[in-house]
């Protein structure tokens, strides 16, 4: 048996300053392994990473269940050490088959189409543990939706692959992170109303307080926002409307009773911001161009917005104007918005956009090679964001 260390590491960090660095290594399979202790010896141990006391903490030894609600870690002890979900931050597998380092070292290279193939493999490998499956199959889908950035096809290749991971894997404690994924996708890859649908599912899930176990609340409501941004582009603003106005409540409620945790506060803001401009996205949906210039207008200086909420407003002012048919307003707006947004590449994106769009309306003596190299960057630079697909229209169109 390995012997469990005496002290655990503690990282004075913030649980999610860690879980961002983490990426998909938050997923875990939910499937208690069966192994007998006996063999506990031959497996390299993993590295847990978990909350305690507001501080990061790292045991080591073997994860043999990953639910939604329970990490079991065998330390070698009498008894396994069980942790909350929610505890957890991090995982690292001690023991993989090659073709998961393998998926790692292609992923790290940008060479998706390689770590695809190996990730596929590894979560598929007899020899590995169960665990080890889930994450491989996560991971393969993220190599998907990356790699989409370059082969549009990859976006509903990626929906399957997550769909898949569900259905293997349902209680897995990665399941929300999952579901954020073939939101994800499926925007991505057109298809708006059923990215709203996956993304309210996961929204309902931490509409509430407390969220279902395994479950983080601000990840809820950000999928909120993401639910309510795809009825919008689906022209479903009815719908839009009523997430915008029971999100910019919550967001308020849990920033008010969050502490010592500035990421998770920022976060907060950033969605709170977001939610109260809403009421003129909708308006923009609707066909009420004027509505919208006034309520952006109103709005978009507001301190209290955060810096998402007021960048949200000024890409929405720029939209106002060039559905009013305000040209040169509109242009000039979303050169605003595309130079100064540093809170959402998807808004970056679709200024851009916007602005090539503008731009060929005017007509002016340059406007066609301006225009290009706008929707050229949209589609290189920017090419995992909903605007993308617009940009490769238009440029199809030049």
């Amino acid at each position: 048996m390995f012997a469990p260390p005496m002290v655990p590491t503690v990282y004075p960090t913030s649980r999610l300053r860690l879980a961002a660095g983490a990426g998909v290594l938050f997923a875990l399979a939910t499937a208690p392994l069966s192994i007998g202790s006996a063999s506990l010896q031959d497996v390299r141990p993993d590295q847990i990473f978990r909350t305690r006391r507001g501080d990061v903490v790292k045991v080591t030894g073997v994860v043999t269940e990953n639910s939604l609600e329970t990490v079991r870690v065998d330390r070698g002890d009498d008894e396994p050490d069980d942790y909350d979900s929610d505890e957890v931050v991090r995982i690292v597998w001690g023991q993989v088959p090659p073709s998961y380092q393998d998926g790692q070292t292609y992923l790290s290279r940008g060479d998706h189409e390689n770590a695809v193939a190996r990730f596929r493999i590894a979560a598929t490998d007899a020899s590995a543990r169960e665990v080890v499956k889930a994450d491989a199959r996560l991971h393969a889908t993220e190599a998907l939706i990356a790699w989409g950035g370059s082969d549009a096809n990859r976006y509903g290749e990626a929906v399957s692959e997550v769909e898949r991971f569900l259905t293997d894997h349902p209680s897995n404690r990665g399941v929300p992170r999952a579901q954020a994924l073939k939101g994800r996708a499926q925007w991505l890859s057109g298809n708006a109303v059923g990215a709203a649908a996956t993304f309210k599912a996961l929204y309902e899930q931490g509409a509430s307080d407390p969220p279902a176990p395994g479950y983080d609340r601000v990840l809820c409501l950000e999928a909120g926002l993401s639910a309510a941004q795809a009825f919008l582009a689906a022209k479903a603003g009815d719908a839009a409307e009523e997430l915008f106005n029971a999100l910019e409540g919550a967001f308020r409620e849990v920033a008010q009773a969050t502490e010592d945790d500035p990421d998770r506060l920022k976060r907060l803001i950033a969605g709170q911001g977001e939610a109260s401009v809403g009421e003129g996205w909708v308006a923009l949906a609707n066909g009420d161009a004027d509505k919208a210039v006034r309520f952006f207008e109103r709005n978009m200086n507001r301190s209290e917005l955060g810096a998402a909420g007021r960048f949200s407003a000024m890409l929405g002012l720029a939209e106002a104007h060039l559905a009013a048919g305000e040209l040169r307003k509109a242009q000039l707006g979303c050169a605003r918005a595309s130079a100064l947004d540093f809170t959402s590449r998807d808004r970056t994106a679709r200024a851009m956009v916007g602005l090539a769009d503008c731009t060929l309306q005017l007509g002016d003596a340059d406007a066609k090679v301006t225009a290009r190299a706008l929707l050229e960057s949209a589609t290189s630079q920017y090419s995992n964001t909903p605007a993308a697909a617009r940009a490769a229209v238009l440029l199809k169109a030049l």
